[in-house]
């Protein structure tokens, strides 16, 4: 319950993260809504042209968010690890392309800004959040409340609760023996392979 609680803050404050930063300077007091998606994949790399707010960064870090709220709603670790790998991912992504055209990325006037630290800030809290998720039993972590029991040996049945013969007997005829653990051939129980 804890863990889940700590990964939903810990999503919601990296999706905050993420999306206020790509709204802050990244580079040359350009703001990372204004790079254009498409500059990232291109041979031309990063150029001064400008984004508008849906074929920019901004639209892939929107999409992270949504995909984090989505995994605040199902307890996701899965979701929360793929909207952090999309974050940080084109984060990153942007940092190389920079680099090739700067030559260099250094803080100050004229170079990095706040913006892209935010956004790996939060890209970073997401990824905690579906660690947080997962160690919490989340979907996809493969042991939460609604796992199958891990099947062992035989177990006496409780009290109360008696073994179940197959019939059908005829009506003069008594229900064959019941057989326990340890007797019968060779001394195996029934469940023995």
């Amino acid at each position: 319950m804890i863990r889940n609680v700590f990964g939903a803050v810990l999503a919601v404050l990296g999706a905050a993260a993420v999306l206020l930063g790509v709204f802050q300077d990244w580079y040359g007091s350009r703001t990372g809504r204004s790079f254009r998606i498409t500059q990232l994949f291109t041979d031309v790399g990063i150029t001064g042209d400008k984004a508008a707010l849906f074929n920019g960064l901004f639209l892939v870090m929107l999409v992270a968010a949504v995909i984090a709220a989505l995994a605040l709603v199902f307890r996701s670790g899965w979701l929360a690890l793929l909207a952090a790998v999309l974050v940080l991912g084109f984060t990153i992504l942007w940092m190389v392309r920079q680099y090739q055209i700067a030559d260099s990325l250094t803080f100050g006037e004229g170079g990095l800004g706040w913006g892209w630290a935010s956004t790996m800030i939060g890209g970073v809290l997401l990824l905690l959040s579906a660690a947080a998720m997962f160690g919490a039993g989340g979907a996809g972590a493969g042991h939460g409340r609604h796992a199958r029991p891990r099947r062992g040996r035989y177990e006496e049945p409780e009290p109360g609760h008696g073994e179940v013969v197959e019939g059908p007997w005829d009506t003069g005829q008594a229900p064959p023996p019941r057989h326990h653990p340890g007797e019968g051939e060779g001394g195996r129980g029934r469940d023995a392979a």
